[in-house]
């Protein structure tokens, strides 16, 4: 019965995650539902400029817009800002780049949640005014927000607030994304409801204001423009004597909600201006500490490590999706660049991340792909153009999200999602693979032609090795879902088989195509892998040497156009990515002689490179490589590095830090059989001692290591652990240390 009402709660609140359990003590049903923020808004002070681009930005995931119908328009919007605000002094604007301000601090507090500021203005006629601001999306209520500010004056002063909603922001691409906007505002809060222009969403910011502590009459007012909706109050502040404005938002869109949208936003404010500012943080921060609680990693003896790896983790919280038709975009929810797409970095990088910490959140991501299917066979059918100019050549991707999807049923033992979902995505990548492959009857063996691997300066290459092995990889996935389910979910079997128009034939060929598809192997004597057919024949060139044979910067570098394609020089990893992925088909001569092979010849020009040098290296016994290739991992967005810095963080590499310690330094792989130490840690210098959780087939284990000894504890269990030389069973409470042998 609970598990009925569960899937019929879930129905409802669409996009939640319900749990039913049996309270036998109660005699009755317990139920409980949890979100994930949907909202994702960017840390810009209130009075920053919302014509400056890439500065104010407010997303919901899964809101995209094509304004022209054209496909490179299409992009995720940025929502009328709600976070707008601007103070007067007298008369006198007081703002970041005015020549009265004194002083400004911004803060992020990582562990709560909470962006603060503070700023000090000092005015010609010497009155002082400080400004405290904090501000939080709330996590525990996925449509609510909210700003609350302190004022304080060394001198009786007028102050005016200027709190509005604007809908006239910056995108990144397209020049805006509302058919319609519509404006009200009233004495105490304001509203901007807009439609975007294909497919029409409808999406309403709504905002209550409150003052607290203010001495003199408040003067408050509504005031709306066609497209900014503002609510102003004016007092007089008295010298020591603080008065604290709060701002509560409301977020609703019509993707996600159903009816009256401003009803909703409404009764949202309405129940916060009950629970008061200070409840509504601290349900906020309690439910971060849950969050931290499960993913948490903690570097003992390097603070910048520190604090590097956790604002990685922060930001892959902060993306996590909100429903299972949504997943996490390159950029996440932090800006529009790349359109707010969802690329297989997700699947590569992101994803063990949450099938480690957060699993039901890594099943939420790959579900988005299964609710995707429908539109890929679409396209596949009908030949539909896709955005990228050279993705037609780039098919790994598809074989990357079967991967993914095998690794996660692997940690997480959920084989009913393999057998509801998983199952069909893998025979429809194998069947779209198969299609693609070429009979070479002279060799007796099948090959893949003019593709793409994730070197995108090589294109139309026969024999990637990278694209091969995860196709083969891609095959066998499918064959042992389909093995398995018939030897245990008969019905299962054949309703996939109906479902999808399988038959035995066409099995019985990707069996064949698995057996004998190519995949280059490393060579015996050097143990190199050629990346594609012909590449040790390329001019080998430095990436330092090619990239000044561009004859402009702004023009493609690879492709038959660019100095790269006849060049031995890469984009990115991409052999090397291929030796970490599938690290248990290579040996420790072979990765080593690959990663020393193509580091040098590796431009790093995306920022999925360094992290797979830096995996491949802590797999190799190159700790102090892995850990410089780390650090740029992890610094990349806190350091601005690159030319794309302000536009969104890069969650592929915030994946790929957490990747690097937990499964590069401390080898821990997740496995169907159990938790697998591939060999003992290894450790930076620096690191005196690092720790964290995970979960394997939903038991919680925790993991202590230094430079002698792993501690593993079971907070719930059995869970099997392999480490070098040996096996044990860790009950529930149970802990083992295990010293370090040779």
């Amino acid at each position: 019965y609970a598990e009925r009402l569960g899937a019929k709660l879930a129905a409802q609140f669409k996009g939640t995650k319900v749990e039913c359990v049996v309270g036998p003590a109660l005699g009755g049903i317990i139920v409980a539902h949890e979100v994930a923020r949907a909202l994702g808004v960017r840390g810009a002070a209130e009075s920053a400029p919302l014509e400056r681009p890439g500065v104010v930005g407010q997303y919901v995931n899964g809101l995209y817009d094509t304004p022209t119908g054209g496909i490179l328009d299409r992009e995720m919007i940025n929502l009328p800002a709600w976070t707008a605000i601007q103070l007067e002094m007298d008369g006198c604007a007081l703002n970041l780049t005015g020549t009265e301000r004194e002083d400004y601090t911004r803060v992020l507090d990582m562990q709560r949640g909470v962006l603060r500021q503070s700023a000090r203005w000092l005015t010609p006629d010497h009155k002082e005014v400080t400004l405290h601001s904090e501000r939080f999306v709330s996590m525990a209520r996925p449509h609510l927000a909210a700003i609350r500010w302190q004022l304080e004056a060394g001198a009786d002063c007028t102050i005016t607030i200027r709190s509005a909603i604007d809908s006239a922001v910056t995108n990144r691409f397209a020049d805006g994304h509302f058919a319609q906007v519509s404006c009200a505002a009233g004495d105490r809060g304001c509203s901007v409801e807009v439609t975007t222009i294909e497919p029409g969403y409808r999406a309403i910011v709504a905002a209550a204001h409150a003052l607290a502590d203010a001495t003199s009459e408040v003067v408050w007012r509504g005031e709306t423009t066609p497209q900014r909706a503002a609510t102003h109050f004016s007092f007089t502040l008295h010298a020591g004597q603080p008065v604290t404005m709060t701002k509560f938002v409301a977020v609703y869109d019509s993707r996600f909600s159903t009816g009256d949208l401003a009803a909703l936003a409404r009764s949202d404010l309405e129940a916060a201006q009950v629970a008061a500012y200070d409840a509504l943080l601290t349900e906020h921060v309690a439910r971060w500490a849950d969050l931290w609680a499960a993913s948490d990693v903690t570097i003992v003896g390097d603070d910048k490590a520190q604090v590097a790896l956790r604002f990685c983790l922060f930001h892959l919280l902060a993306n996590l999706p909100h429903s299972d038709e949504v997943s996490v975009s390159a950029r996440g929810l932090q800006g529009q660049d790349y359109w707010g797409s969802i690329f297989w970095d997700c699947e590569v990088y992101v994803l063990p991340f949450f099938a480690y910490t957060q699993p039901d959140y890594a099943r939420r991501s790959l579900l988005y792909r299964y609710h995707t299917l429908d539109g890929a066979r679409r396209k596949a059918d009908t030949g539909q153009k896709i955005r990228s100019y050279f993705a037609d050549e780039q098919i790994h991707i598809s074989a990357d999200v079967v991967y993914a999807l095998w690794r996660y049923v692997q940690a997480s033992g959920d084989w009913a999602f393999m057998a509801e979902c998983g199952a069909e995505i893998a025979c429809e990548v194998a069947r779209f693979l198969v299609s693609r492959v070429t009979y070479n009857a002279a060799l007796g063996r099948y090959e893949l032609h003019t593709v793409l691997g994730p070197d995108e300066y090589h294109e139309r290459v026969d024999n990637n090795a990278y694209t091969n092995a995860l196709a083969r990889t891609c095959l066998d996935v499918a064959l042992a879902a389909l093995d398995r389910l018939r030897w245990e979910q008969a019905a299962a079997l054949e309703h996939l088989r109906a479902k999808i128009g399988l038959t035995a034939a066409e099995i019985d060929g990707w069996r064949a195509v698995a057996a004998r598809l190519y995949v280059p192997a490393p060579d015996p004597d050097t143990g190199l892998i050629p990346q594609f057919d012909g590449y040790f024949a390329l001019e080998d060139a430095p990436p330092e040497v090619v990239r000044t044979r561009l004859a402009h910067p702004d023009l493609h570098p690879g492709g038959p156009l660019g100095p790269y394609q006849t060049t031995q020089s890469i984009k990115q990893a991409d052999v090397v990515l291929l030796t970490y992925l599938l690290r248990d088909q290579y040996s420790l001569a072979e990765k080593l002689a690959n990663w020393h092979y193509y580091e040098p010849r590796t431009a790093h020009d995306s920022s999925l490179s360094p992290m797979a040098y830096a995996l491949v290296a802590a797999d190799a016994g190159l700790t102090d490589w892995a850990y410089r290739y780390f650090l740029h991992t992890a610094m990349i967005d806190l350091l601005g590095t690159g030319p794309h810095w302000n536009l969104g963080v890069h969650t592929a590499a915030l994946g790929g830090a957490w990747q690097t310690v937990v499964q590069g330094f401390c080898q821990v792989d997740l496995r169907e059989e159990g938790v697998s130490l591939r060999v003992w840690p290894r450790l930076p210098a620096t690191w005196s001692q690092v720790s964290f959780g995970f979960f394997w087939h939903g038991c919680h284990v925790y993991l202590t290591a230094d430079h002698q000894h792993v501690d593993l504890r079971a907070e719930s269990g059995p869970v099997q652990v392999f480490y070098p030389g040996g096996q044990a069973e860790l009950q529930a409470g149970q802990s083992i240390v295990l010293p370090y042998t040779d």
